[in-house]
């Protein structure tokens, strides 16, 4: 290996994450945030690499990022893939229960790459997930700022579930009451006795 090569390294690495990002439709601006690349650059990535491609191109999505909490806690079923979204959060190191907020996530490269495994994971594990990157991506700022969303646990059903730490009163765990709101089961015809 010659002593020139390590010095690649570091842009290879942002290269990659930019790529992957893309891949996950990320905006400019947040691709930008994690990996330091102009938006001329990424840009060029995704018209290079992803825009012509034939069989699915990735879309590409302008503006900023949302900035909203309502989305993220409006259904018992929001709430509840939010919670698992951000306990994958919590698993990789991307922010602290007990020391917020976290890690310095700006051009941290290292950490942008588990961002974008616990939004391919969660995409892999929740049946039907609505969450996509951006809204992920708001979503870790959002606990990260402790202002608004705060992660709970079920003293029941020992679920995790994200809510609105201003809505007062606070709601129940929304997997109890998504529970509590199915119609009971009818129990099996009985079979006539043979004899």
């Amino acid at each position: 290996m010659r002593a020139t090569d390590n010095r690649y390294t570091g842009e290879r690495n942002r290269f990659e994450l930019a790529m992957r990002m893309i891949r996950n439709e990320a905006r400019t601006g947040t691709t930008r945030y994690w990996t330091g690349l102009s938006d001329d650059r990424i840009r060029k990535l995704y018209t290079s690499y992803f825009k012509y491609v034939d069989d699915a191109p990735v879309k590409r999505h302008r503006g900023k990022s949302p900035t909203q909490i309502g989305p993220l806690v409006r259904s018992p079923a929001r709430s509840l893939e939010s919670g698992a979204f951000v306990n994958l959060l919590l698993a990789n190191g991307l922010f602290s229960i007990e020391d917020p907020p976290g890690p310095r996530l700006k051009g941290n490269v290292n950490l942008g790459h588990r961002f974008c495994q616990c939004f391919e994971t969660h995409r892999l594990v929740v049946q039907k997930p609505t969450l996509s990157f951006e809204w992920g991506w708001n979503l870790l700022q959002s606990i990260r700022g402790g202002d608004e969303l705060r992660l709970a646990h079920c003293d029941i059903c020992s679920i995790a579930y994200v809510y609105d730490q201003l809505q007062l009163p606070r709601g129940d765990c929304p997997a109890c009451l998504t529970l509590r709101a199915l119609p009971p089961k009818k129990a099996p015809p009985r079979r006539a006795a043979v004899g």
